[in-house]
C-alpha cells in the first residue's frame, strides 16, 4: 500500500511541474510568435483558420493582410514591448522586423514611427 502511495506522489509531482508550460498557451496555440502584418487589407477575405491546430507543424495561425491564415512562426524572446504614448509626425520606418533582429534580450517592438528594438517591460 505504501508504495502505491509513493507512485502516486511521484506521478501528481511530475504532472504538476508541466502545468504552468500548458497553462500558459491557449489550447491548441503552438509556441513561437506571428510575423508583423505590415500588408494592406485584402476586403472580404474569409479567416482561413481559427486557431495554430488547424495549420501544419511549423506555422501558425496569424493575422496576414487583415484576414487569419497559416503563416511560418517566428521566434519571441520573453517579456513584453514597453507602452509607447508617443505620436509620430515623421513617416513610419521599421528599423526591425521580428525578435532575432535585435540584439541580447532586447525585443522588436512597434512604436508610435514603426518597429524598432527595445528592452522589454518589466513586469
Amino acid at each position: 500500500m505504501r508504495a502505491w502511495g509513493l507512485l502516486l506522489l511521484v506521478a501528481l509531482l511530475t504532472l504538476g511541474s508541466q502545468l504552468p508550460a500548458a497553462l500558459a498557451r491557449r489550447k491548441g496555440e503552438k509556441s513561437g510568435g506571428c510575423p508583423p502584418d505590415d500588408g494592406p487589407c485584402l476586403l472580404s477575405v474569409p479567416d482561413h483558420c481559427v486557431d495554430d491546430s488547424q495549420c501544419p507543424a511549423r506555422m501558425k495561425c496569424c493575422y496576414k493582410a487583415c484576414f487569419r491564415q497559416c503563416v511560418r512562426k517566428i521566434s519571441v524572446k520573453p517579456g513584453s514591448c514597453p507602452e509607447d504614448r508617443l505620436r509620430c509626425v515623421s513617416p513610419v520606418q521599421h528599423l526591425c522586423h521580428q525578435d532575432s533582429d535585435c540584439k541580447g534580450s532586447a525585443r522588436c517592438c512597434l512604436g508610435a514611427c514603426g518597429r524598432d528594438c527595445r528592452s522589454p517591460a518589466r513586469g
